[in-house]
């Protein structure tokens, strides 16, 4: 079962919930910013160009955005348009328009170097759950759920090159005597963003087991789902928890207030 595989450590004290427990949610259609226009040549200027034309505002998102080189993250063969603003994809390798994932970032309401727990239904490349790590901080928990065991692979060794190129970024690239550079590498690692990716079915996802009994603070939907689904994973939500993702061709955002 795959809830079995999703479970971590918690620095925060909060007590287990009752799965029988009823809960209450609020729902908001979200209007997402279409700019299309947010394309560059670089990573830097496609990040400008969501700044400017309003996709993103918060400091943070945009900080994620910058350290997160979405040309890891794209399928193999698309290398040349990784900084246009248009969804990308390969047989089942697929990721979104940045400004979809600039609207979806700022909806979340990601707290900067908290201890947030997160889930990323349908994770794809891994891209948007690697930005969301940088604005979490190296005390989150990060999973997410990817139906397809090849794009779970592109999506593995997506994050292991954007890890690698953060750490030369961190030691400037210099060589260093191995004392030296396995002390840096201990430090770099426990600074690291928590970040797993399963194999498995998000929508069967057990709220009874695992990390899901306590409720995952932020959820994010990679692949759009019917509305007649989305209770299986609202339940994963913790109180006060945020989800947000396509249900039905609509941006939605889910609040549980109780």
């Amino acid at each position: 079962r795959y809830s079995k595989q999703i479970k971590g450590r918690r620095t925060q004290n909060r007590s287990a919930l009752s799965v029988a427990r009823e809960h209450s949610f609020l729902y908001i259609s979200l209007i997402t910013i279409m700019a299309w226009r947010s394309s560059g040549t670089t990573n830097a200027e496609m990040v400008d160009k969501l700044k400017r034309f309003g996709v993103i505002s918060s400091d943070a998102i945009e900080s994620g955005f910058r350290k997160v080189d979405r040309k890891f993250f794209v399928p193999k063969s698309n290398e040349d348009m990784a900084h246009l603003d248009q969804p990308l994809k390969e047989g089942n390798v697929h990721i979104s328009a940045p400004h979809i994932y600039g609207s979806a970032l700022e909806a979340l309401e990601l707290i900067p170097n908290s201890p947030l727990s997160f889930l990323n239904v349908g994770s794809g490349t891994g891209y948007l759950s690697c930005i969301v790590a940088e604005v979490l901080g190296p005390r989150s928990l990060n999973y997410g759920v990817e139906v397809h065991e090849d794009v779970v692979e592109h999506s593995r060794a997506s994050i292991e090159k954007w890890k690698n190129v953060r750490e030369k970024q961190i030691t400037g690239g210099k060589r260093l005597s191995p004392t030296s550079a396995q002390a840096i590498k201990r430090a770099i690692n426990d600074a690291a963003p928590h970040i797993e990716i399963i194999h498995g079915n998000g929508l069967q996802i057990s709220a009874s087991s695992g990390e899901s009994v306590v409720g995952f603070d932020r959820i994010y939907i990679g692949a759009a789902v019917e509305r007649e689904n989305l209770p299986k994973i609202t339940k994963l939500l913790s109180p006060g928890g945020v989800l947000v993702g396509p249900v039905d061709d609509e941006l939605v955002k889910v609040v549980r207030i109780g």
